[in-house]
């Protein structure tokens, strides 16, 4: 469907639902209380009619196309790190998020958000992700727990704010022995304790090996694909609904749709705009 299509089967739903609202009012005699409802259904009808004859088409069409005339050079390196973060962020997306799950040898298990992991391989099928450390050196307990177990399982969540809220939990930085799962509040699957009962489909993944990245903190871990796990019966040659970065630390299933920002991986309380 295109941009007109789906604000036009909206506008009809919600005009669905106020007259059925009117009739049930209209049999309880409540008449008095259904002149708001046929008000907002003339005005729906009178947005349908603009959309349908072309009155609003100026609403529908693409903003002009940027190019590079007039542009400007920017040298990277003289960038302070949240500008050039924030540069990198814009212009490489979307890009997937997913909430990789591991445990460590003793079983503790870790949830954590990721939006570096990207596909290089197919044959055979290997993943890159890049993993940070904090100021105090120590590299997140998923790249630990990686070397330790060998295993991962990699979610694809679906997009919706509650997930957002529990997403956003999972990246806020936790007391050693502290687990995710705890504040996140998902549910593990009957078939495997790392797999999330609420994604939308999983990538389970061996670790083969992680390597420093030049004149950077962050290394490099090689993932091999294992097993996928999915409810669709076909292929996704389409993709799926799910999560992704759009810009900086804002989360949307695509970037002409809504779009929450999440902060609790600075390890602050700052609210979110």
């Amino acid at each position: 469907m295109d941009r007109k299509e789906i604000v036009l089967d909206y506008l009809q739903r919600c005009n669905t639902y106020a007259e059925d609202s009117i009739a049930r009012k209209t049999e309880r005699g409540e008449k008095e209380q259904t002149e708001s409802w046929k008000s907002y259904v003339q005005f729906n009808e009178h947005a349908i009619e603009e959309i349908k004859n072309g009155t609003l088409d100026h609403w529908f069409t693409p903003l002009p196309t940027k190019n590079m005339e007039g542009a400007k050079r920017i040298a990277v390196d003289e960038l302070e790190h949240a500008q050039r973060a924030g540069w990198l962020s814009g212009l490489l997306s979307p890009r997937p998020l997913v909430i990789a799950s591991t445990q460590d040898a003793h079983g503790n298990k870790n949830l954590a958000p990721y939006t570096s992991v990207m596909a290089v391989s197919t044959g055979p099928p290997l993943l890159i992700a890049s993993f940070s450390c904090n100021r105090e050196g120590r590299y997140r307990d998923t790249l630990h727990n990686l070397r330790s177990t060998k295993r991962a399982i990699l979610h694809f969540m679906p997009s919706s704010h509650s997930i957002v809220e529990a997403i956003d939990e999972t990246a806020r930085p936790l007391p050693e022995g502290e687990s995710e799962w705890n504040l996140a509040g998902f549910t593990p699957h009957a078939l495997d304790p790392l797999l999330i009962n609420e994604a939308v489909a999983a990538l389970e993944v061996e670790f083969l090996e992680d390597r420093p990245l030049p004149d950077a903190v962050a290394r490099l871990a090689v993932l091999k694909v294992t097993g996928l796990w999915t409810t669709e019966e076909k292929l996704p040659a389409h993709g799926l609904d799910i999560l992704c970065q759009h810009g900086h630390d804002r989360l949307t299933p695509a970037p002409d749709s809504w779009g929450k920002n999440v902060f609790k991986h600075y390890g602050s309380k700052k609210d979110s705009a």
